[in-house]
C-alpha cells in the first residue's frame, strides 16, 4: 500500500502571498487608489429641455449690448430774486384855473323876443344879452364881452361893449344874429377887461331853437376883485 506524498512548503508560500495581495488590493479600495467593483457608478441626470452639461460658448460675432447709464440731473438752484423798491411817486397837483372875478348870475335862459323886441318877429333874428353888475349890483361899463364858437356850423366871432345896448340894463351888452331856428350848443360867451383879459370863464349857451326862446338873457355879476 502506498503512503501519502507529504505537501511541500511551496504551496504554504503561495497562499500566504495571495492572502498579502488580497489584503493590498482591498486597502488600495478603500483609499480611493483603486476603483471599487462594488461602489454603484453614477447615473447621468435628466435636464430641463434646452439644457445641457456642455458649457455654454459665448458667440464672439454676437454684439454685445451695452447699457449706457444716464447721468442724473442736478438740481440748480436759480438765485433769489432781489427786491427793488419802485420809486415813490412824487404827486403834482393839477393847476386849476384861477378864480375870475365875474360869474354868470344863474341859468342863462331864453324868451321870446316880443319881451323886449316886439317889432321883429321870432323867425326873424336870434337876440343874446343881458347886463354887467359890480358886487354892490351897480352896473359897470366899458367892459367887452365877446360872442364866438359856431351857429349852425357857421363861425360866429362878435364883440359888445357894456353900456352899449342899454334895453338890457345901463351896462348892457347885445348881439343879434339871424335866426336859423335850430338847436346849438356851440355859441360861446365870455367877459374881458379893456386890456383884454378874461374876466370870466368861457361859457357855452344852449339855443333850443324854439320860437318863444330866441331872445337869450346872460348878466354877469362880480364876485371878487379885478386884480390889476
Amino acid at each position: 500500500m502506498e503512503q501519502p506524498k507529504k505537501s511541500t512548503g511551496c504551496g504554504s508560500i503561495g497562499a500566504g502571498v495571495l492572502l498579502l495581495a488580497l489584503v493590498l488590493v482591498v486597502l488600495l479600495m478603500l483609499l480611493g487608489i483603486l476603483p471599487n467593483p462594488l461602489q454603484a457608478k453614477p447615473t447621468a441626470t435628466s435636464l430641463p429641455a434646452g439644457l445641457t452639461n456642455e458649457p455654454t460658448t459665448i458667440n464672439e460675432t454676437t454684439p454685445v449690448k451695452t447699457v449706457t447709464t444716464t447721468p442724473t440731473q442736478t438740481q440748480t438752484l436759480e438765485p433769489t430774486a432781489t427786491y427793488t423798491p419802485e420809486p415813490t411817486l412824487t404827486y403834482t397837483p393839477t393847476p386849476t384855473e384861477k378864480p375870475m372875478p365875474f360869474v354868470i348870475k344863474g341859468t342863462p335862459k331864453g324868451y321870446p323876443n316880443s319881451m323886449l323886441f316886439s317889432q321883429y318877429s321870432c323867425e326873424e333874428y336870434l337876440f343874446i344879452g343881458g347886463e354887467i353888475l359890480d358886487m354892490r349890483e351897480a352896473p359897470i361899463l366899458g367892459l367887452t364881452v365877446k360872442l364866438g364858437g359856431t351857429y349852425g356850423g357857421i363861425p360866429v366871432d362878435l364883440t359888445s361893449e357894456s353900456g352899449d345896448v342899454t334895453v338890457y340894463g345901463p351896462s348892457g351888452f347885445g348881439f343879434v344874429i339871424e335866426n336859423q331856428r335850430i338847436r346849438e350848443s356851440d355859441l360861446t360867451i365870455q367877459l374881458f377887461d379893456a386890456n383884454g383879459e378874461a374876466l370870466s370863464a368861457q361859457t357855452y349857451l344852449s339855443i333850443t331853437g324854439n320860437c318863444d326862446s330866441n331872445l337869450v338873457i346872460v348878466n354877469y355879476k362880480q364876485v371878487r376883485e379885478i386884480q390889476p
